[in-house]
């Protein structure tokens, strides 16, 4: 997905394919990383499967952490992350976890549980990190 700044505005186009791709990983045990350079429209797409999640598993928690958002800033260290999305964990459903500018989270490595299905969107330059995750 992708904003098209036109003359009337800007206009959210749906990347329909690369969300059918990402979709049909969801309940594969890997961390799913989402990479791509800045502004690229890794955030809508995150958004876009939090809704799909929703509409495919009604009884699944998604715990959908922005750091775009100043009401996450409180949760930048890794044991504030790590306490939140066990506080959101529900027991003998599916937990979807999505976290976006994970980046952002100093040593977040330490806060990923095996337990749970993660997406993270990452900015290109931080390619080492979605390679490092990949072998969690």
């Amino acid at each position: 997905m992708y904003y098209n700044r036109g003359g009337d505005g800007m206009k959210l186009i749906k990347r329909v394919k690369y969300l059918n791709e990402i979709a049909e990983l969801i309940g594969v045990p890997d961390i799913k990383v989402i990479t791509g350079i800045r502004r690229c429209g890794k955030s809508k797409i995150m958004d876009a499967l939090t809704e799909l999640i929703k509409e495919s598993d009604p009884s699944g928690n998604v715990v959908h952490v922005n750091y775009n958002i100043t009401e996450f800033e409180n949760l930048l260290e890794y044991h504030a992350l790590e306490d939140y999305i066990e506080s959101q964990y529900i027991t003998g459903e599916n937990n979807y976890v999505l976290i976006d500018e994970i980046q952002m989270c100093e040593h977040f490595e330490k806060a990923i549980k095996k337990n749970m299905i993660y997406m993270l969107p990452v900015q290109t330059h931080f390619c080492k990190v979605a390679i490092w995750l990949h072998y969690l």
